[in-house]
């Protein structure tokens, strides 16, 4: 029988600012359940009438009511921004006092591409660390509005000190290929919410590991696009398999061993085993570069419901492309590795197929 971990670290608390930019931000945001109710809910929109609907929020700011008159940008992006810029007075009394923003949206559309720019760079103005969670569309939305999203997601890169991005086109090898597109999106809602999170609950719940929120700055600050791997396991040895899952992930795109930092989130329950833990961590330790900036996270969260189950997030920075790897020929054959995890460890209503990180 695994000792179980009793002791915790006391922590300052941590000002968090979540907001949700255009329709597919605000969709997140607005059905994203985190375990720290401190956490100040944003969202942000140039269409009034979606606006409306988001009731759950506390704060709901329509961007550039002279712009768009409430209107929408039209799936353009300079619209998008210069409606943000109008409204940068009222975002930046929402997010003033902020140590962290968690910035979200989609790439390929007008609002959100337009204004997560602009609100990244706001954000950093007012001194908070900022971290950019964008989905990208799938490859047969060729044609304008991969270009947007293509270039939407260049120009959140140079504003946001990281950005992590999940492609919708992966999520295609997460699916049975029978899935709808409504569940295929509602996974990558899955995935992008489980690593906003991880993130965030991590740095809310009580900590069995001191982590410093100095570091964890250090750590992400100007570390650009982002590597993400996410593992989620129960019953025994679940902090190892999780790790597993999550280093094994196929959004991993990346050789994670050519890393320079990477910020490591271990999320179990009550009975989260110390020896489980010290194994998973051993794991990371094993792929990763002795000189490596690694900030690992350990946290236990009072659900009932999370008792069993352990929740990894990676996020890794500084690495060098598998694709620019396998075109030079050094590729690491480990780097982008398919693992067909127990259906169990799946949510109910992705028990279709075969492959995934959860």
């Amino acid at each position: 029988m695994q000792s179980t971990a009793s002791s915790f670290h006391a922590r300052a608390p941590i000002n968090i600012k979540l907001i949700g930019l255009g329709g597919c931000g605000g969709n997140l945001v607005s059905t994203l359940k985190l375990q720290n109710d401190q956490v100040d809910l944003v969202v942000a929109n140039t269409d009034l009438q979606d606006l409306a609907g988001r009731t759950t929020i506390p704060t709901r700011i329509l961007l550039g009511p002279q712009q768009t008159a409430g209107k929408g940008a039209g799936g353009r992006p300079d619209v998008g921004a210069a409606a943000t810029v109008e409204s940068e007075p009222m975002l930046a009394k929402a997010l003033s006092g902020a140590d962290l923003v968690v910035i979200v949206a989609g790439m390929g559309g007008g609002t959100g591409t337009g204004a997560a720019p602009v609100v990244a760079r706001l954000a950093r103005q007012l001194g908070a660390l900022t971290l950019a969670f964008v989905t990208m569309p799938f490859q047969v939305e060729k044609g304008q509005r991969s270009r947007i999203a293509e270039q939407g997601l260049a120009s959140v890169s140079k504003e946001a000190d990281a950005v992590v991005v999940v492609s919708n086109q992966k999520i295609l090898n997460f699916v049975d290929p029978r899935t709808t597109l409504s569940v295929a999106l509602t996974y990558s809602n899955t995935i992008l919410a489980a690593a906003i999170s991880g993130v965030i609950d991590q740095l809310s719940l009580p900590s069995l590991m001191q982590l410093d929120f100095s570091h964890v700055r250090q750590t992400l600050s100007q570390a650009g696009q982002t590597m993400l791997g996410i593992g989620s396991a129960t019953g025994s040895d679940a902090a190892q398999r999780a790790m597993q899952l999550a280093l094994k992930c196929d959004l991993l795109e990346g050789n994670l061993q050519k890393a320079r930092r990477v910020f490591a989130s271990i999320i179990g329950g009550s009975n989260l085993g110390l020896i489980d833990v010290h194994q998973a961590i051993e794991q990371i330790h094993r792929v990763v570069a002795n000189e490596i900036d690694l900030v690992i996270g350990v946290a236990t969260s009072p659900l009932a419901s999370h008792r069993d189950r352990v929740r990894v997030t990676l996020i890794a920075s500084e690495v060098a492309s598998f694709r620019q790897s396998l075109s030079s020929g050094q590729a690491n054959p480990k780097a982008s590795v398919t693992h067909t995890i127990s259906s169990n460890d799946l949510p109910p209503f992705l028990k279709l197929h075969r492959r995934g990180c959860l």
